[in-house]
């Protein structure tokens, strides 16, 4: 029997406790705070700006969009994350994607504030978790360990295949996975034959943005999925997983919405509390 590996008790479980320490900051007068740089994006980033403003709300958070325009440059971004660094009110910053056009993440992940970067995408907090020594970890790779962990999935010595090379996901991911003793793979969009590495995987992350581009028969018996995607489609909130095509055959999945999603959120807000914490007994 497949089941359905849900986000929300971890979820909830993470947000208790960021509340609590939110709470015991406001009595001292400290309020966490998360800005969140943004261009006009896509649909997959407004819903993300949306879930974390919601979510802030319930736990005391405050979350606010700092918008640029489309027509913004490297040097205006980075002016604007020179500022949130340097701004007292502000414990958490987020670069969210998509850029501008013509905006490389290279040429401005090194003017977030590396004491407030919450999605861990500063090159200093990069070398940390590629060192070995984590500090800030981007949420969505952060997530999926947390998620494994929460429903008993053993990592330590599994064959993990991560679907994703991206800064937020699938490289940070195979660093954790590593840390947790596991044998990964990573394959991308120039691995020319997917489901070899699939199906040879006790355990397959996805993360690309594409609806339906994992199957079940590229999968082994007995898998254990984790869909980090995310699609807008007319028919709704889609992972990167054709779900129908798992039953029977993964042992377990993450669904899309329902899954990773909530476990994200609630990690980067507890982020966004633990540094101002740090701030705050400065």
């Amino acid at each position: 029997m497949t089941r359905l590996l849900y986000g929300r008790p971890l979820a909830e479980q993470v947000n208790a406790d960021s509340a609590r320490r939110a709470a015991l900051l406001r009595e001292r007068g400290v309020t966490p705070a998360l800005a969140v740089v943004s261009a006009p994006g896509g649909a997959a980033a407004a819903t993300y700006l949306g879930r974390l403003q919601r979510a802030g709300t319930a736990l005391g958070v405050d979350v606010r969009e700092v918008p640029l325009g489309r027509d913004a440059d490297a040097g205006a971004i980075g002016a604007a994350l020179d500022g949130l660094g340097a701004d007292e009110r502000t414990s958490g910053v987020l670069l969210l994607s998509p850029l501008p056009t013509g905006v490389d993440l290279v040429a401005v992940a090194h003017r977030i504030p590396h004491h407030k970067d919450v999605e861990g995408m500063h090159p200093l907090n990069v070398g940390f978790l590629a060192g070995g020594r984590p500090r800030f970890v981007p949420p969505t790779a952060e997530a999926v360990i947390a998620l494994l962990h929460h429903y008993q999935v053993p990592i330590r010595g599994a064959s993990v295949t991560v679907v994703g090379r991206s800064a937020v996901f699938g490289r940070p991911l195979a660093s954790l996975l590593l840390l947790e003793h596991a044998t990964v793979t990573v394959a991308h969009s120039q691995t020319p034959d997917l489901a070899a590495h699939t199906k040879a995987a006790d355990i397959v992350a996805i993360g690309i943005g594409r609806a339906g581009a994992l199957r079940g028969d590229m999968l082994a018996d007995g898998a254990i999925v984790v869909d980090a995607g995310i699609n807008v489609t007319p028919d709704g909130i889609l992972g990167d997983v054709d779900a129908t095509s798992l039953h029977g055959i993964a042992a377990g999945y993450t669904p899309v919405p329902g899954g990773l999603g909530a476990v994200t959120t609630a990690l980067l807000l507890r982020n966004v509390v633990a540094t101002a914490e740090q701030l705050g007994s400065g």
